[in-house]
């Protein structure tokens, strides 16, 4: 039979594991506030300031020096030697540098890390609330994420017990996320440890979302689970999006256990190739450099998250008080609409985009979450009049 004589088909479908992957609502929100004039964005998880200057010169630096090419798959050696050296430091584990791999910003160290370990079929454990995107790479891979809940009573921290009653036999990961997004929690060296000896009696891999790890206030430390789960079992997420102003640059790593890391670095060559070059050599100027600027950065967002708390403070409607990131939880009033129509209204009528619960979990389906990420007059002002539609005064 030639190919003219086949007779006219209807296109072959499309995939359906792209269209059954879920839309997160932050973006449809983002969408509709972009297309208003004068909204007060509380939407956007994102610092606010610039770059620092002495990241960006360098960068241009290195780009008029040839930083052009390809890069292999896993990153540049210096960086990567970097984010060592910066691991060192801070959890006292010495990792080798080529369990280092340098991605496409912290979600394309989320992709590898479960692309890493995930088969068709297999369970995922993931936090509700949590960010949109666990469940997107999740359906991705063919795998079923199950939610495990982080509750208001608790603060928001997991529970390992609850955890450990979740797993099955087709139970391949576990997703943390500390400091967290949306909920503001730290978790404490007690939860994980505990989560570390979860991991260790059952063998149940840890990918932990590291990403806010240098914003946390009240005098808290992040605990990295590096310090907690045994090395052959726990994948660490971070980059330089958060602590340094550079999420456009689109630079995160993965910091990979061994078996697991040759897996990490094939990964990146028929999705990315390699992180970009110029923001390989953005990110060594930034770990390289003065570490103020992160300082800074924590201090800004700790007292816009004080902000938060005297403004609202008096509603009753805050979750919980946010030990970390930059994000607050908070409650709609009952018997109005869901939180995705609370949020329009929000953008239409008061001019305040914020994002709706739902779109993190069930747990936090009637609460909405507002960033700190505009400067203090602009905060202000929106809380206010998110004050004003809480306390029916709008």
């Amino acid at each position: 039979m030639t190919v003219t004589s086949l007779k006219m088909k209807h296109p072959r479908e499309l995939s359906r594991r792209a269209d059954t992957m879920p839309r997160s609502a932050i973006r449809e929100i983002m969408a509709l506030a972009t297309s208003r004039p004068d909204v007060i964005h509380l939407e956007v998880g994102e610092p606010d300031f610039a770059t620092p200057e002495h990241i960006t010169v360098a960068a241009f630096t290195a780009v008029r020096a040839g930083a052009t090419k390809y890069t292999g798959n896993a990153g540049r050696l210096q960086l990567r030697e970097l984010v060592v050296a910066r691991m060192r430091a801070r959890t006292g584990v010495n990792v080798p540098a080529d369990h280092v791999i340098v991605t496409v910003g912290a979600i394309g160290a989320l992709y590898t890390a479960l692309m890493s370990i995930l088969d068709a079929g297999d369970e995922v454990l993931i936090p509700d609330p949590g960010w949109p995107n666990y469940e997107a790479i999740a359906v991705l891979a063919g795998a079923r994420p199950i939610r495990y809940p982080l509750s208001v009573k608790a603060e928001f921290l997991p529970d390992p017990d609850d955890i450990a009653r979740r797993i099955g036999p087709r139970t391949k990961a576990i997703l943390l996320n500390s400091p967290g997004n949306p909920t503001g929690a730290v978790f404490p060296a007690q939860t994980a440890a505990a989560l570390g000896t979860l991991s260790e009696r059952t063998g149940i891999h840890i990918v932990s979302d590291e990403i806010y790890e240098d914003i946390v206030f009240d005098g808290h430390r992040h605990v990295s689970l590096l310090d907690h789960v045994p090395r052959d079992r726990v994948f660490i997420i971070g980059g330089a999006s958060k602590s340094y102003a550079m999420t456009g640059w689109r630079l995160g790593w993965l910091i990979a256990p061994p078996a697991a890391a040759p897996l990490a670095v094939k990964l990146q060559e028929p999705v990315v190739s390699c992180a970009p070059t110029p923001s390989q050599a953005a990110a060594e100027a930034a770990l390289l450099g003065t570490q103020d600027v992160v300082e800074k950065g924590r201090h800004l967002f700790e007292r816009r998250r004080n902000l938060f708390l005297d403004v609202l403070g008096s509603t009753g409607a805050i979750a919980t008080r946010p030990r970390g990131a930059f994000y607050g939880l908070v409650h709609i009033p009952r018997g109005t609409e869901n939180a995705m129509a609370f949020a329009k209204r929000l953008v239409i009528e008061h001019g305040v985009a914020v994002v709706p619960g739902d779109t993190f979990g069930t747990t936090t389906a009637r609460m909405v979450r507002l960033a700190f990420t505009t400067d203090d007059a602009s905060l202000r002002k929106g809380l206010e009049r998110l004050c004003e539609v809480l306390t029916g005064s709008a």
